[in-house]
């Protein structure tokens, strides 16, 4: 039987009151819990308690190369506890491998959040996946990366903005700065010597290039521009936090209502939709701040704190508003097509030459212009197949429309999504590049080197398919508890595990977040929301407006590694 140590011992070993540990206690799957080497009493690689001190970072196994510890690294509740510096002057926070468990009975937060409670439990917790597994506890995706279980992820504490590198320019995670945009409206990424365009593309060059030469990609870099994977796990991780969490004292964007018990993003004129207490400095351009300063010009409480993932200055900031973040990790492989013909009828027949769909699969419609016709613009709908030239909307009653669709004056179009993608475990997000073609590169899906397919969970019942829905619906469970499988990886990704956690209006649990359900080729998508998006900002916020190549004046990024 698989041991979860107690929940007593582990505070003990946080507060660095533990004076003996047993292996029983502590087992670490072949490393057992240690002490820091500068006696502040910190265990490596500790996510920590949920709703307590130090929660969402921690102390690496070792100080990865190229970084060096600040003054208190080590310490926990030390302002700087698990941040790094990068030799370029990026500072970094270490995320300790984690394993979650959705929606059970005997999660701590289950009598008040039931099917979306969260439990967070550090690595040490279980021997290995195996035994996690057998408990109910998943490891979070975000730890599996080339094939490997990995024990953290280093990711910027900051949006990435302009930093010279020698003779060139790189972006880097420095408070402060300037948060760089695809958009020469906007800190253009091209300023950035790697950069080939200003692309969103071009943001995965640009991560390469923090450890290369002069601001020129390095080919065996080990930073790559953020996966959905680890801002998903940044998202459960404040999830987590505010569940559990009892005032703002190591939680400063704690709610007792739960109507705003998320953290604050700059995300409505330079201040946080539900706290305009939390002021950011202006960057220059429209409503946007710069990168974390959170606390600009004063305000009530720790200020800064109430912009990261937990709450504390030690934290992730920005992780939502601000700029929405460019992730690796997931694409679509889209196809559009002119509509050539729709019938009045019950449920409505659409005909599209060797459409080649198969029953359940999605369709996406816009542009049309007619009249009862357009009310189906912006809807995802499931289709039943018909034959190899025709298929039916499900649920879509359209023989009370004044006239059939005619195609011949309506440009109408419809998108089918041919395959929704998530990298495959076995691939390196550090490998990504940024092309069309080559195996590696991240929007390269004909062969699939590096992707498995997906099955995304969708609204496509008429009328609440639209294409921009939210996440949550009432009391229903949002995210997956599957260990292993589509669900397991939905919940990697930040994604909704069932078309009954999405709804039109959301919850106040994700903040209204948006669920965009554009089916859009090549797909580059963004999370966290930006510096205009108001209450649907939120660290779930996922956007899928634009692809590859889009030139997007709200669009950032920052960078991860796994340098352990």
């Amino acid at each position: 039987m698989s041991k979860i140590y107690r929940r007593d011992v582990l505070k003990a070993i946080v507060a660095g009151t533990a004076v003996l540990v047993s292996r029983d206690a502590l087992a670490l799957g072949g490393h057992w819990a240690r002490r820091t080497a500068s006696g502040s009493g910190g265990v490596t690689n500790d996510i920590g308690t949920p709703g307590g001190a130090g929660f969402g970072v921690g102390v690496a196994p070792v100080v990865p190369t190229g970084f060096s510890v600040l003054a208190g690294t080590t310490t926990p509740g030390h302002d700087n506890y698990g941040n790094y510096q990068y030799q370029d002057g990026s500072v970094m926070c270490w995320v300790p491998a984690f394993y979650y468990r959705i929606g059970h009975v005997d999660n701590p937060t289950y009598a008040a959040y039931g099917a979306n409670a969260v439990d967070v439990l550090p690595e040490s917790a279980f021997a290995d996946v195996a035994a996690a597994n057998a408990a109910g506890y998943a490891l979070h995706r975000s730890f599996v990366d080339g094939g490997a279980v990995k024990r953290g992820v280093m990711v910027d504490k900051y949006l990435c903005s302009k930093n010279a590198l020698g003779s060139g320019y790189i972006g880097s995670s420095i408070k402060n700065g300037l948060p760089i945009s695809c958009s020469s409206a906007h800190n253009p990424i091209l300023e950035l010597t790697a950069a080939s365009a200003n692309a969103i593309y071009s943001m995965v060059d640009c991560a390469h290039a923090r450890d290369g030469v002069d601001g020129a990609v390095n080919p065996e870099s080990i930073f790559f521009c953020n996966s959905r994977f680890t801002h998903a796990a940044l998202a459960l991780l404040a999830l987590a936090h505010g569940q559990a969490a009892a005032g703002a004292t190591f939680c400063a964007w704690y709610d007792a209502s739960g109507v705003a018990n998320v953290p604050k993003g700059c995300n409505d004129s330079y201040s946080d939709y539900s706290d305009a207490t939390v002021i950011w400095e202006p960057d220059g351009y429209s409503t946007c701040g710069k990168t974390g300063s959170a606390g600009y010009g004063g305000g009530a409480g720790n200020v800064f704190a109430k912009s990261t993932h937990n709450g504390q200055n030690c934290g992730v900031s920005d992780v939502q508003g601000l700029m929405s973040q460019v992730n690796l990790g997931y694409t679509i492989t889209g196809i559009y097509t002119a509509i050539a013909g729709m019938t009045r009828a019950n449920p409505c027949v659409v005909a599209w030459p060797f459409h080649g769909l198969v029953t359940g699969k999605p369709v996406y419609i816009r542009d049309i212009t007619q009249p009862d016709w357009s009310g189906l613009n912006g809807r995802v709908f499931s289709v039943t197949r018909i034959d190899d030239n025709s298929f039916s909307l499900d649920g879509m009653d359209t023989s009370g429309f004044a006239a059939d669709y005619d195609a011949v004056t309506d440009p109408g179009t419809m998108r089918r999504a041919f395959r929704y993608h998530v990298a495959k475990e076995s691939f390196a997000m550090k490998d990504f590049t940024s092309g069309t073609t080559a195996a590696t590169d991240h929007w390269d899906v004909d062969d699939f080197e590096a992707f498995d397919a997906l099955v995304p969970a969708l609204r496509t019942d008429y009328p609440n398919n639209g294409a921009d829905r939210r996440f949550g619906n009432d009391s229903n469970q949002v995210l997956s508890a599957d260990i292993s499988g589509n669900g397991w990886l939905l919940t990697g990704l930040g994604f909704p595990g069932a078309a009954s956690g999405i709804s039109a209006a959301g919850s106040d649990l994700f903040r209204q977040a948006y669920f965009n359900q554009y089916i859009l080729d090549a797909v580059g998508l963004a999370s966290g929301g930006d510096y205009n998006d108001g209450i649907e900002a939120s660290p779930w916020a996922v956007r899928q407006a634009y692809s590859r190549s889009a030139a997007v004046v709200t669009y950032g990024y920052r960078c991860a590694c796994y340098p352990v």
